[in-house]
């Protein structure tokens, strides 16, 4: 019996998440093609195939929507990131590698450019999801960085960890708001800074 109630609730939970990736995607590309303004609740409900009352019930309403929206877009980042991180052993290299990924993933991103865009002509409908979570977003790198660094140098003090991690994402974030230099140039620039901050003296 518990079992079966067990399995019920697997099953429920995984019907669950396919409702919310598949009306996610389908927010996603309208937001894309047409800018958050434009996007209506019950297109995005008949385009997923789930009904309006199922949608609401999940994200709440439009702005729920958005904010989930935005969550999923930070999460593929960030993975997309620790990925970068992990294939190259030497930390130089690894923070260029992710360094050069979050700035091409900036530029290049679809929906971030919709974002972007749209608050230039006037339609910033998403804008404040992605400033609200803006000082979430610093944290969450913060973490990401730290983590990994303290795993690939144990031998780092705790401030001098912190320290380093603090000046990469902000000079990374200055770069993704304002770019002027080419990617892998800033990723070099960055990789020197941390090689140079984690050094340790003899």
């Amino acid at each position: 019996m518990t079992l079966a109630r067990m399995t019920g609730e697997s099953l429920r939970l995984e019907f669950r998440r396919q409702v919310r990736e598949r009306v996610l995607a389908t927010a996603h590309q309208h937001t894309v093609e047409r800018g958050w303004e434009r996007v209506r609740v019950g297109e995005v409900a008949v385009d997923s195939g789930v009904s309006r009352p199922t949608l609401y019930r999940e994200f709440g309403n439009k702005d729920g929507l958005g904010e989930a929206l935005m969550s999923r877009e930070a999460e593929r980042f960030f993975a997309a990131i620790a990925e970068a991180l992990s294939r190259h052993e030497d930390v130089g290299e690894a923070v260029a590698a992710a360094t050069r990924l979050t700035l091409e993933e900036a530029a290049d991103n679809p929906l971030l450019k919709a974002v972007l865009t749209g608050s230039r002509s006037g339609d910033a409908g998403l804008l404040p999801f992605l400033t609200s979570r803006s000082e979430s977003i610093r944290e969450s790198a913060r973490a990401l960085i730290a983590t990994w660094l303290e795993q690939r140098r144990p031998d780092l003090v705790p401030s001098t960890i912190e320290e380093t991690v603090d000046a990469v994402v902000r000079l990374v974030i200055s770069h993704v708001v304002a770019p002027a230099l080419d990617p892998v140039d800033v990723g070099q620039r960055v990789a020197h800074l941390v090689q140079a901050l984690v050094r340790v003296p003899n």
